[in-house]
């Protein structure tokens, strides 16, 4: 199995969204990057186990127009989201021909925002 990793950070450099594969299971991390000790993790979601159907050019990370949203996108779907503000989860548990589970009220606060195109974060 392939390793696989994807961050991005918010314009002020405060917090990134992580996703890391390691060969067997991947995450999806809200990550503090402004830290110089502790623990950076605020946030974890497990995203797959065992043999991703994906690969990683298959993936993006991407905050919504306000920044205080973090998703990452497998495959054009918005399968995880995070909110930076109460550290809130929504989604998780990718599986192969399944819908992300992530509420309209979240997913389309990323509509318009690189690959998700409609507001159930399915293209």
């Amino acid at each position: 199995m392939e390793e696989m990793f994807d961050s991005n950070t918010r314009s002020l450099g405060d917090l990134a969204g992580v996703f890391e594969f390691d060969g067997e299971t991947g995450y999806f991390y809200l990550y503090q990057i402004d830290m110089d000790c502790g623990n950076k993790i605020l946030g974890a979601m497990q995203i797959i186990s065992g043999n991703p159907s994906f690969c990683e050019t298959d993936i993006s990370i991407q905050w919504d127009t306000d920044e205080r949203m973090v998703g990452l996108v497998i495959k054009q779907n918005l399968w995880a989201v995070f909110d930076s503000q109460d550290r809130a989860k929504f989604g998780g548990n990718y599986q192969t021909n399944a819908e992300p589970k992530i509420p309209l009220e979240i997913s389309g606060k990323f509509v318009g925002r690189g690959k998700t195109d409609s507001p159930t974060g399915n293209a």
